[in-house]
């Protein structure tokens, strides 16, 4: 399977390709009070509203840095039987890699806190770990997102 790499901090991480919609460059959102540290805000894609969350901030406690490779992907989430759309903004958003679902090991440790990381690969001497998008925000926060006006 195909997987699009994105950085935050000095980690990579491999994100199913099968659910991304687009890769489209930082744009002005509409702020989201009460979301949380990690979401950025509210971006209008095609008049769809789409929460945004940073990957910087929520995997490696820092903002994403601005750069022409920093991009938002949206990928398509399940939340309660309905689908939709979540932009993530990551670092070095320029790269595709294959892997065998078999290459994914368990990586011995694994927090709690953080459901939408996974697995583990090893790739150029270093450890990718699989993103789960549909996991990095709560029923909660996704209430409280799709309340507000976009």
């Amino acid at each position: 399977m195909l997987y699009l790499l994105l950085n935050a901090g000095a980690d990579t991480y491999a994100l199913a390709t099968t659910g991304v919609v687009a890769v489209v460059p930082l744009a002005a959102l509409k702020v989201a009070p009460g979301a949380g540290a990690a979401v950025l805000g509210i971006l209008n894609f095609h008049g769809q509203p789409v929460p945004v969350v940073d990957c910087g901030v929520l995997l490696a406690g820092r903002p994403s840095a601005l750069r022409y490779s920093t991009r938002i992907i949206l990928h398509r989430v399940e939340l309660g039987g309905r689908e939709r759309l979540l932009g993530l903004v990551g670092e070095d958003v320029t790269r595709v890699k294959a892997f065998a679902d078999k290459e994914f090991v368990e990586p011995g440790a694994r927090a709690a806190a953080f459901p939408c990381v996974g697995r583990v690969a090893a790739c150029d001497g270093r450890w990718i770990q699989r993103l789960h998008p549909d996991s990095i925000l709560t029923a909660e926060v996704w209430e409280t997102l799709i309340t507000q006006d976009a």
